[in-house]
């Protein structure tokens, strides 16, 4: 007998348990995801650099980013000079983002000892739900200043001389986790160039990506087209082609390239080399993230 109340009294449970489990799956099937919610698109790019010139990326707030970029001379030298390695350009970069849309940078560069600086304004992010955008658009304006001697004493070269302007748009879209793309229009000024006829104003457009291998391996390229012009037959479009390595601390980007300068005034205008007779170097980035919050 016990028996038998004993498993009347399981059955019941059983029964019980089972109607609540219905009315509490109901309860489920009744709750559905928020529709006013707002998807934004993170890590578009690895970091602030793509490759010569910038992404669309900004450093969050109270972050700093120090970049070392460095440039090894064209293959084509041969070598006696070990294939360009024994010559070298350098820069010492820092960015600092005084909030999760604006950062500012400075930087100096042994190419015509250049000092730089600029503001990154992030004017648009791509996202999803409700609220719909297809890409990312983030604003440059920067200034540099040559500090290198001047030799020639028939020609005067003032400050206002030495001064340079860029004006420039990043526009990128996240197509995937792995596929990333940017559009990079570009106005440069030249206060003083060095003959009559080239132009004191530039434009280019850049276009750039990424495709993501594994998490700490991607492929990158980008490619600066000038607009026609006295500089544009003169001067060559930069083009470069390069990897990223994730190291845990330090993001390690290497790469070749027809170009020498590190700013946009150096490789956008004023790029010599040619592919196609070999005048490429290699060249690298380190990049390394300090996060300066008190916590």
């Amino acid at each position: 007998m016990r028996n038998i109340y004993f498993l009347l009294f399981i059955f019941t449970m059983v029964f019980h348990f089972d109607g609540k489990s219905q009315d509490l799956l109901s309860m489920l099937d009744s709750i559905k995801p928020e529709k006013n919610e707002t998807y934004y698109a993170e890590g578009t790019f690895k970091t602030i650099r793509l490759i010569n010139g910038y992404t669309s990326e900004t450093v969050a707030k109270n972050e700093l980013v120090f970049c070392i970029s460095h440039r090894f001379g064209t293959v084509n030298q041969g070598i006696y000079d070990f294939f360009g390695l024994d010559q070298s350009t350098i820069r010492f970069g820092f960015e600092y983002g005084l909030n999760d849309r604006i950062d500012l940078g400075i930087g100096r560069s042994n190419y015509e000892k250049l000092y730089d600086g600029f503001i990154k304004i992030k004017l648009a992010r791509q996202s999803s739900g409700n609220k719909e955008f297809p890409v990312s658009i983030t604003l440059l304006e920067g200034m540099s200043v040559s500090t290198v001697k001047w030799t020639n004493d028939a020609v005067e070269y003032p400050l206002t001389g030495r001064l340079y302007y860029i004006h420039e748009l990043f526009i990128a879209r996240k197509f995937n986790e792995k596929l990333s793309l940017q559009l990079s229009p570009v106005i440069i000024h030249r206060n003083m160039v060095k003959t009559p006829e080239e132009q004191n104003t530039v434009g280019a457009l850049g276009i750039g990506g990424r495709y993501k291998i594994t998490n700490r391996f991607t492929v990158v390229g980008e490619y600066y087209y000038l607009f026609p012009g006295n500089t544009a037959d003169n001067f060559n479009n930069s083009l470069a082609f390069g990897v990223e390595l994730e190291t845990g601390g330090h993001v390690f980007q290497i790469h070749v390239s027809n170009s020498t300068g590190m700013t946009e005034k150096a490789f956008i205008p004023e790029t010599l080399g040619k592919w196609s007779e070999g005048d490429i170097g290699i060249g690298f980035n380190i990049i390394r993230l300090f996060s300066l919050n008190r916590k």
